[in-house]
């Protein structure tokens, strides 16, 4: 084999290379925008699918939400309704403690009317009348 033949065999090699080159160039440079548009639309595809699981999580967490706040308005209308109960005790037991009072003081005062004047009552032949006091 000669020297031509051998740049021959070279220059052959090197053209169907480059041939191939050129021709796998054009080929990519024909699919390129076919599987960049694919891969953009597996892309929204997985980004619809996570924004899908993070909106679907989302209304759970909505619905947890809704729940709880219902049990908490039960629970604060039941709260409610024992506070206006010891409030109405609270009111009646302050009366009974208001007419304790005035009893304590109406029969302080008939006791030192007793005892100031005990001897006209001895004496007397008509006792004081009893206070007259009435405690439920």
């Amino acid at each position: 084999m000669g020297e031509a033949s051998i740049v021959a065999i070279i220059i052959a090699v090197l053209g169907i290379a480059g041939g191939g080159g050129y021709w796998g160039y054009k080929q990519f440079k024909r699919e390129a925008p076919v599987k960049k548009r694919d891969a953009d639309i597996a892309v929204a595809e997985k980004s619809q699918q996570m924004a899908l699981a993070v909106a679907e999580e989302s209304r759970k967490d909505v619905e947890r939400l809704r729940m709880d706040v219902t049990y908490e308005r039960e629970e604060r209308q039941k709260l409610s309704g024992r506070v206006d109960s010891l409030e109405t005790q609270v009111r009646e037991q302050n009366r009974t403690i208001q007419r304790l009072r005035e009893a304590v003081r109406t029969f302080n005062a008939a006791w030192d009317d007793l005892t100031h004047r005990w001897q006209h009552y001895r004496s007397s032949e008509h006792p004081p009348t009893r206070p007259n006091i009435t405690i439920e």
